[in-house]
């Protein structure tokens, strides 16, 4: 139950119901899903991703698992952290479903009752990581409010959100402090 609720909690972000996550097939379906590939035939034991729209009523319905195995583990984080904290200039490139794997990760960490700490450890890295790729994501626009493609390659659909947000709103404002030191008068717009 607590893996429904986490996963309907993520559809609440602004993620799209479309991110792929890893499933296996722990129950026969002997009629066909329609997916948005087509109608799919499930058998137990099978392994697949799936779309979160067409996975959450498996889920719910107890058909599929998320597949601990396509998520990230706790070392592949730490060491996307480590990268992340070598150079405060440069990001690394990282999926655009790596916060929603790396949370259902978390998820299934504390679904099989594991270590306190490991989930503690595991929630605290992916905090960092997100932390330090908000600097370097503020500090690009900081740089230059022109979305960069190869910048935005780099980042994660939430990431990618946010870059394409603060560019549009950073020019808006840098272009209208232009248009007032050029053109306005502060003393006519006050009376």
């Amino acid at each position: 139950m607590l893996m429904v609720m986490v996963a309907i909690e993520l559809t609440k972000t602004l993620l799209p119901l479309n991110i792929q996550v890893p499933v296996v097939v722990v129950q026969d379906m002997k009629t066909a899903v329609r997916g948005a590939s087509g109608e799919l035939v499930l058998r137990k034991g099978a392994k697949l991703e799936l779309s979160l729209s067409e996975a959450l009523p498996l889920i719910e319905r107890g058909v599929v698992e998320i597949d601990p195995e396509g998520l990230p583990t706790l070392r592949d984080m730490n060491k996307v952290r480590w990268i992340e904290s070598r150079d405060p200039n440069e990001i690394q490139k990282l999926d655009e479903d790596f916060y929603v794997k790396a949370r259902l990760a978390v998820m299934q960490m504390e679904l099989k009752g594991g270590d306190n700490r490991a989930i503690s450890s595991a929630k605290a890295t992916l905090l960092d990581i997100i932390r330090l790729r908000l600097q370097k994501v503020l500090k690009a626009v900081m740089a230059n409010p022109e979305l960069s493609r190869d910048f935005s390659e780099k980042l994660t659909i939430e990431e990618r959100a946010l870059y394409a947000s603060l560019c549009r709103s950073v020019k808006m404002w840098y272009s209208s402090m232009v248009e007032f030191v050029e053109r306005g008068d502060p003393l006519a717009r006050a009376s």
